[in-house]
Order: structure tokens, then C-alpha cells, then sequence
């Protein structure tokens, strides 16, 4: 018997972006959220499409649980497909710059995991 070959890592990539509202986020002021972290989340998110990111999917965690995640647990999951490794670390990366007083790692937690399409369901499609 032989060995498989080892799974595709070629472009594009399929990626999944865990999410997570934290502590800053359940502290913040419904006018902040409706002000300042909502529309600066969706600047940063609109933004990732000039990189070459094409959404799939979203999905949100939230039907059954309420309050802030705990042991590395998520409630938001992003689907893109992506050119590349750098582009990931470029749409990570947007959490961080601050832009009129809004870093979004201060009210959220993202994650990413590299992925790629699951082969035996694709193929139905």
C-alpha cells in the first residue's frame, strides 16, 4: 500500500476566522456599540475584499449561549477564501490598527485556522 500524498496547501486557501466578544466589549456603552465598535468592525471587514478575500460564509454562535465566551470558546465563525498566507495575516492584522479611537482587539478576540475544502462534500456540488 502506498502512502497518500500529503493535503494540498496551494492558493486559495480556505480560511476560518473564530471570533469572540470579550470583557471590553459587555463594558461598552450602547452608544459606543452603535458609535464606534460596530461600524469600525465592519470598515475592517468590508476592507478584507480590497485584499482579495471572498466571504463564504457567517455563522453566529449565538441561539443557545449567552455572555462571554470562556476557555478559548467562540461564538462567530467567518468564512473566506483567501490568495494567501499573508492576506490572513493581513485581515488579523486590522484588529489591531487603531483608526478614530477604535482598536478592535479591545472588545473582540479573532482567530484564524488554515483550511481547505472538504473534498468528498465539494465534489457532490
Amino acid at each position: 500500500m502506498t502512502d497518500p500524498a500529503a493535503p494540498s496547501a496551494s492558493a486559495p486557501l480556505r480560511v476560518l476566522f473564530l471570533g469572540a466578544s470579550t470583557q471590553g466589549w459587555y463594558a461598552a456603552s450602547a452608544a459606543d456599540r452603535a458609535n464606534l465598535i460596530l461600524p469600525r468592525l465592519k470598515e475592517v471587514c468590508a476592507g478584507w475584499s480590497d485584499l482579495g478575500a471572498q466571504l463564504i460564509t457567517t455563522l453566529d454562535d449565538d441561539l443557545l449561549k449567552v455572555g462571554e465566551p470562556v476557555d478559548g470558546d467562540h461564538t462567530w465563525y467567518l468564512v473566506y477564501q483567501v490568495p494567501d498566507l499573508q492576506t490572513v495575516s493581513d485581515m488579523l492584522h486590522g484588529f489591531r490598527v487603531e483608526k478614530n479611537g477604535a482598536r478592535l482587539d479591545r472588545w473582540f478576540r479573532l482567530e484564524a485556522k488554515i483550511c481547505r475544502p472538504f473534498f468528498p462534500i465539494e465534489a457532490l456540488g
